[in-house]
């Protein structure tokens, strides 16, 4: 019996022998599994034959259309649950990931921190992340490792893929000094997780009182105004709460287009007036476990990590900060649309009246709508997808505001999304972003180790295609939604974020990384033990793991079908595009590949020319 076929990383291991002889298939037919099975058909005329339908050459539009469907709503899926979702039906399997339980991203990391920890001590008696005896911090690494172990092992696929949305929205970055606590970062990815199908107004009140946020956007410690001394609250997150997270720089139309004066001017949503109220609201909150009385926090700089060893300043970076009284600014606050906050309230209830006020503003519908649809679809929605979604925003159908479950089905099943009408149109699409690439490539054959430790931290991954998972470069994510590149986008007035980050460096950069995943093996960067997970520390080598850490992929049922080239690229086209590979990138790959006798090295170069053809790296 074959057992899984793979790659291994660090070496190819090539059992080219064990696939001579075919293999009898009792788990299902179907993309090869054809011997022994007679196929019979009432007609063939204008489709393929029968035979093509089960040997994998004729799949039909259903399975397609599920992959396409998937490509939105999955950080990447494998052919099984492409066909599960064929069969139950979008709607329903839509309920199934709606019901599916979390996981903990905080729980996670503490578990590897549990497991480096011993050996730092062992090894060198502290974590010299940052050579000081003193401080020992699950650092960046760990929160890494365990975002990859838990997307690459989870089913929850509509959950991981939103989470991932939304964190390049309500954006923080380990980009700062919050790459010295893992658990932080954890958390704050937790808040986004959890609420991928929660209420809109509990999300933004989450990452407003989340202490990653709060020290990433400087209102952690916000002080209250001492004009004397010429001190007044801090006004960033009041900036970018506005103009990221919630309504946008103009008023908007329900469908999305900007509103404009009498004079034909965009119409601002805000000025310096409401900024400068808002950052009133934002004041008096400090991180909980903060012990001491408060003091002016540029006075003793704040230490951002854990605060296990009593130093003065550390602060718990997991736990919603909590509100200081008195130096929380009195008074009223005049917010949007002239609503006034009433004088004497408390921090959190002033905090409350601002999130009502953000929430239940008019703009809230489509600014983030279209947020949504340019993460999961395509980069210009029309104003009538985004009207559409947004109704929905507004309301769920049972009167309720701010509902992302509704948001998600209007956005994933909305026929801009899924009808193939659309798939002729000039502005329908947008370039898959790297991150997405990565985690298909793994997901969809199925990476496993025999360890179970799934533990990659994707530095290297980062660094050359400069996306990862909450490392933006700035609040303002990767891209900016409205990235015009230069060419025909531009010329057409369309927009497309994601080749912001396509350079000329990053481009080739991915090309070579696609090499290093199919042909040489390397699919990730994993660690296990504590030498291998600190950079320049002694013996930084990842030929240490052990060879039960080392990844594989399962390409056993694609080396199946590798003597017939066009089953094996129709297959690998339904997983990977959903069928949108044209004829001419399907039949120079096959020419390509017919040369290669050796299957599982056909299976390899066959994946590599898919990932590196604009077909694949073009949604649609």
């Amino acid at each position: 019996m074959i057992q899984k076929t793979t790659i291994r990383i660090g070496l190819l291991l090539f059992l080219a022998p064990l696939f001579l002889n075919a293999q009898i298939y009792t788990d299902y037919i179907g993309a090869g599994h054809t011997q022994g099975v007679t196929v019979t058909s009432s007609s063939n005329e204008g489709q393929s034959t029968a035979l093509s339908s089960a040997n994998g050459s004729g799949l039909g539009i259903e399975e397609l259309a599920a992959a396409r469907f998937l490509n939105r709503a999955s950080l990447g899926a494998d052919y099984e649950t492409i066909m599960h979702v064929k069969d139950v039906g979008i709607s329903d399997w839509m309920d199934e990931q709606f019901a599916m339980p979390l996981v903990s991203f905080t729980d996670t990391t503490w578990m590897l921190w549990e497991h480096f920890y011993p050996q730092y001590i062992a090894n060198w008696g502290y974590n010299n992340v940052v050579n000081s005896p003193e401080v020992v911090i699950p650092y960046w690494f760990y929160w890494k490792m365990a975002w990859w172990n838990n997307i690459l092992k989870s089913e929850d696929h509509l959950r991981q893929r939103v989470a991932q949305a939304y964190s390049q929205i309500f954006v923080i970055s380990e980009k700062s000094n919050l790459q010295l606590t893992g658990p932080g970062m954890a958390n704050y990815y937790d808040v986004l997780y959890n609420n991928a199908f929660g209420n809109y107004k509990d999300l933004l009140k989450e990452i407003s009182l989340h202490p990653a946020m709060g020290y990433y956007l400087s209102h952690i410690n916000n002080p209250k105004s001492d004009p004397a001394n010429n001190v007044h609250p801090d006004e960033n997150y009041a900036r970018e709460v506005m103009q990221l997270f919630s309504i946008g720089l103009y008023e908007l139309n329900q469908n999305g287009t900007r509103k404009v004066d009498a004079q034909g001017d965009f119409i601002p949503t805000y000025g310096n007036d409401e900024i400068r109220e808002f950052a009133k609201i934002f004041t008096g909150l400090a991180p909980a476990g903060y012990w001491w009385p408060w003091v002016d926090y540029s006075a003793v700089p704040t230490v951002w990590g854990q605060a296990f060893n009593d130093i003065p300043g550390t602060v718990i970076a997991w736990e919603p900060m909590i509100p200081f009284e008195n130096w929380h600014e009195q008074g009223p606050k005049t917010l949007l649309n002239g609503q006034v906050v009433p004088s004497g309230q408390t921090t959190l209830q002033d905090i409350d009246s601002a999130i009502d006020n953000l929430f239940n503003h008019d703009n809230v519908g489509p600014f983030i709508s279209r947020l949504l649809i340019q993460r999961l679809v395509k980069s210009n929605p029309s104003p009538s997808y985004i009207f559409r979604v947004a109704t929905k925003f507004n309301d769920n159908g049972s009167g309720i505001r701010g509902d992302m479950k509704a948001v998600i089905r209007a956005i994933l099943t909305d026929a801009e999304a899924l009808d193939c009408s659309w798939l002729d149109h000039a502005q329908h699409g947008k370039l898959k972003e790297p991150m997405i690439r990565y985690t298909q490539a793994l997901r969809a054959f199925n990476v496993y180790n025999q360890s179970g430790k799934l533990w990659n931290y994707g530095y290297v991954f980062d660094e050359l295609v400069s996306q990862g998972v909450l490392t933006s470069p700035s609040v303002f994510n990767f891209y900016l939604p409205d990235f015009q590149p230069s060419g025909p986008i531009l010329d057409e007035g369309l927009v497309g974020p994601e080749f912001q980050i396509h350079t000329s460096a990053t481009s080739i950069n991915y090309l070579n990384l696609v090499h290093t995943w199919f042909i040489s093996g390397f699919l990730g960067e994993i660690a296990t033990n504590a030498s291998s997970t600190i950079i320049n520390a002694p013996g930084y080598e990842l030929n240490e793991l052990s060879p039960d850490d080392y990844m594989y992929l399962d390409l056993t049922d694609e080396i199946a079908i590798a003597g017939n080239s066009q089953a094996l690229m129709d297959r690998l086209d339904l997983i990977l595009t959903g069928g949108l590979l044209s004829s001419t990138t399907k039949a120079n790959i096959i020419s390509t590949i017919d040369q290669i006798p050796d299957l599982p090295i056909r299976v390899q170069v066959a994946l590599y020319l898919t990932f590196i053809a604009p077909d694949y790296n073009i949604e649609k």
